[in-house]
């Protein structure tokens, strides 16, 4: 295993993917990524948007010492769509080798359309092949299973169910805890590949699938 590339969540470039692109969330991006937030569908499982741009800076653009986040607009030809993210539990080098990654589609015209399966592959192309990770995690609410669809697609396995590890509209709410390791992703990868490539020409276009 390649040791973990260390850089500040200040630091972020754009990622590049077959059919999506990631850039880094700017202050010019609030006002859709609160919209986004506050789509019925992103809502019923993200929990309540943001009150107001100042409390979306809060959460998508100023850095977070305590649990360092990477947060990106996810592009598909040039349009953003939605908002995907990776970070490490705690700040520190040695906690570099695992990363959690997190994701909504805002544009209701660009799910259940395989953008959400693209994004999440490419982050973990990404993650396992030049941040060098050994392990990524993502934790959807057990009732989220179109979003448990995308991840299973994308290869993430089950490993358990953390009770009432969300506070959602009132009520606690059980997730289950997946997880792919670097041993994982040459398989997952070569599946991805042998894929027929959906065809592009906007971002309503990308077929395939279902996702969040």
């Amino acid at each position: 295993m390649a040791e973990p590339e260390a850089r500040s969540p200040a630091d972020q470039r754009p990622i590049e993917g077959p059919r999506v692109r990631f850039r880094p969330v700017v202050d010019a991006d609030l006002p859709d990524i609160v919209r986004w937030l506050s789509e019925p569908e992103v809502v019923r499982f993200y929990g309540d948007p943001p009150a107001s741009i100042a409390d979306a800076w809060d959460d998508y653009v100023e850095p977070d010492d305590t649990s360092p986040t990477w947060r990106f607009v996810i592009e598909v030809d040039g349009r953003g769509v939605g908002e995907i993210q990776y970070s490490h539990a705690y700040p520190g080098r040695e906690y570099e080798w695992s990363a959690g990654i997190d994701i909504f589609i805002g544009e209701g015209e660009a799910r259940n359309r395989g953008i959400g399966t693209e994004a999440i592959r490419t982050m973990l192309a990404f993650l396992f092949e030049q941040k060098h990770v050994h392990r990524v995690t993502i934790d959807p609410e057990v009732s989220n299973r179109r979003a448990i669809r995308c991840y299973e697609k994308a290869g993430f396995r089950l490993d358990g169910v953390l009770r009432h590890n969300f506070f959602e509209h009132g009520e606690y709410v059980d997730t289950h805890f997946m997880s792919m390791l670097e041993d994982d992703w040459p398989a997952a990868k070569a599946r991805w590949e042998a894929e027929p490539s959906p065809r592009t020409g906007g971002a309503g276009a990308l077929e395939s699938g279902t996702e969040p």
